[in-house]
């Protein structure tokens, strides 16, 4: 049975030597995040299923987490199996342990889930100065090209427009010309 003298609370069990891991922080920040508390101990335990079961059983909100062995995390719900965790996942980056976090969060308040992926997505919008330099002169290229290739449009359309006016002209003129010699022969016969 759990303590009912503690807080509610996400309780996180943690092998020693994560104590001061950028993970556990991070971990700790997803949580945080979703508005969710916790409280955590550290343990000389090796088995880490366990470590998140004891966390979860003593949870006022029946989730616990573990971390360790090898950057696992173990995501454990009170009702679940000690085998079959809510989420069981080998953590490499710190992005990925703030997910983590954030899912036990999520676990309590019984809303979905976040995917965790492999890459951080401001890592992927974030360009190195050299790249970015050459991406910008690639854009301003492009757009010069894209210019050039309107204003030849636009000047193909304007000297086409020109040569009709031309002809339009030229035909007037013809017409006028023939309009005004037939005045001029009706006047003489007149």
């Amino acid at each position: 049975m759990s303590n009912q003298s503690q807080k509610p609370s996400v309780n996180i069990g943690v092998q020693k030597e994560y104590e001061k891991n950028s993970l556990f922080r991070n971990l700790c920040y997803g949580l945080e995040e979703e508005g969710i508390p916790f409280q955590y101990f550290i343990s000389e335990d090796s088995d880490i299923h366990k470590l998140a079961n004891d966390a979860a059983n003593e949870s006022r909100l029946n989730v616990g987490i573990s971390i360790g062995d090898q950057n696992n995390i173990i995501i454990q719900h009170k009702k679940l199996d000690i085998d079959q965790p809510f989420i069981e996942k080998r953590i490499d980056e710190d992005f990925q342990a703030k997910i983590m976090g954030s899912n036990a969060a999520r676990l309590v308040k019984g809303i979905p889930i976040k995917d965790i992926p492999l890459e951080d997505e401001y890592s992927r919008n974030s360009i190195p100065d050299q790249k970015r330099a050459n991406t910008n002169k690639t854009t301003n290229t492009a757009k010069n090209t894209a210019k050039n290739k309107t204003t030849e449009k636009t000047k193909a359309i304007e000297s086409n427009e020109a040569s009709n006016q031309a002809k339009e002209e030229k035909i007037n003129a013809e017409e006028v010309e023939k309009i005004t010699q037939l005045v001029i022969e009706a006047l003489k016969n007149n």
